[in-house]
């Protein structure tokens, strides 16, 4: 039967693989041209703000905007628990301290109950992240940001296109990022982008961007050759192969990680922080350019999914009654979480693991992070719990479907 991947190059369609494959032909494209500055016009345009810069990864954006904030040694950051490594890191790479705030379990957002108690008179700025695409509800945060004079940055790795009272997430706070890493809303492998209406840190932003570094042209290969290897990798992994070839790529680094082992020591790859390539803003453009069908599609699964499986033993999400989420995946909880997962996977659906640690992936030093266990006793619990269903445009309806019955199956038999 035809496998069913969460990850692994889930948004790539053809036209994607076509086009990566023929910029591999094209190597002087793969650093310098236009793309760049194409891709900030749109986001300028589609966030009505006069800055946009863009960055090797969302983790790049939020250094270099961080970074913009001049913050002294140990300022303290807020962020919520149960994310991924690549929100603290930038903020250790700037000397500040992370402090970690507890989430709501239904929305997987940060709770602003634990905020109010978390914030100190070293605390300089607030990180909201909307998880899974999920808007956070941004009313009383704000509010509470204000308060306490915080620097707000919205984390909208997850959320590219969803909207919070019909306006879209990104424009609420003093600015936000954006990644384009391989499994996110859009895709250019690695990629991200830092905007903000705010004409000094835009600015700053500029002069960061100007002052950092180009990609290799090895590196460059190594992003241009990823989707079409993914797209043979999943077409031939019934058949032994594609599991063997996708071994092969790791081991011998044919292809780059999307987070790489020193960074779950809390140590940050100097090459996250450089320029994004030409050859992949013309990537995450051409995405770009189909966000709205994009999410319309997760839109549609994800509203499969709640109605087939509302009567089941599992936890579904909930959303704020003026949220739009993109929905990037759809997040269940069952206290048998691993048991479903191994399921799941000896019927070639592989489901997502986000996140099964309050700070993924598995194998994060949480002291090299600041990270104290149970701080954040919500995001613990719910971690444990957590796993996550493909919405994106490689899944049709009928495997959305196939999905639906596997885990009705499931929770008959336990």
């Amino acid at each position: 039967m035809k496998p069913l991947f969460t990850a692994l190059a889930p948004n790539n369609e053809r036209g994607d693989i076509l086009l990566s494959f023929s910029l591999l032909f094209q190597p002087w494209r793969w650093i310098h041209g236009r793309g760049v500055r194409f891709l900030e016009k749109a986001f300028r345009s589609r966030f009505a703000v006069p800055y946009a810069y863009a960055f090797t990864s969302g983790r790049g954006a939020l250094t270099a905007l961080l970074s913009s904030l001049h913050l002294d040694r140990d300022d303290e950051v807020l962020l919520q628990a149960y994310t991924c490594v690549a929100v603290p890191e930038p903020i250790i790479a700037v000397h500040a301290k992370p402090i970690y705030v507890d989430i709501n379990s239904r929305t997987f957002t940060m709770s602003v109950e634990d905020l109010r108690k978390k914030i100190t008179a070293r605390s300089k700025v607030l990180i909201i992240q909307h998880t899974f695409g999920n808007p956070t509800g941004m009313d009383d945060l704000l509010a509470l940001a204000r308060e306490h004079d915080l620097f707000v940055i919205e984390d909208c790795a997850h959320a590219l296109g969803a909207h919070y009272y019909d306006k879209l997430v990104g424009t609420f706070g003093d600015a936000a990022f954006f990644s384009f890493g391989r499994d996110k809303v859009i895709s250019s492998v690695f990629g991200g982008m830092a905007i903000t209406h705010q004409k000094t840190l835009g600015e700053r932003l500029r002069d960061i961007q100007d002052h950092a570094g180009h990609q290799t042209y090895r590196w460059v290969f190594q992003q241009l050759i990823h989707p079409p290897l993914m797209g043979f990798v999943k077409k031939t992994y019934s058949f032994f192969l594609g599991k063997l070839l996708l071994r092969f790529l790791y081991v011998f680094h044919i292809t780059s990680r999307a987070v790489y082992a020193k960074e779950k020591r809390g140590h940050q790859p100097s090459f996250l922080s450089k320029r994004l390539p030409n050859s992949l803003a013309i990537l995450a453009l051409h995405q770009f350019e189909k966000l709205a069908r994009l999410n319309d599609h997760r839109l549609t699964l994800a509203t499969l999914y709640r109605n087939h499986l509302a009567d089941t033993s599992f936890l579904l999400p909930e959303h704020q009654a003026e949220a739009s989420p993109s929905f990037l995946r759809y997040t269940l909880q069952d206290e048998n979480a691993d048991a479903i997962l191994a399921f799941a996977k000896k019927h070639n659906v592989f489901l997502g693991d986000w996140y099964r640690t309050p700070l993924a992936p598995y194998g994060v030093q949480y002291s090299s992070v600041c990270y104290k266990q149970g701080s954040c006793p919500v995001a613990e619990r719910v971690a444990l719990s957590s796993f996550n269903l493909p919405t994106h445009i490689g899944i049709a309806k009928h495997d959305a479907e196939r999905i639906v019955n596997l885990l009705t199956l499931y929770a008959s038999r336990h």
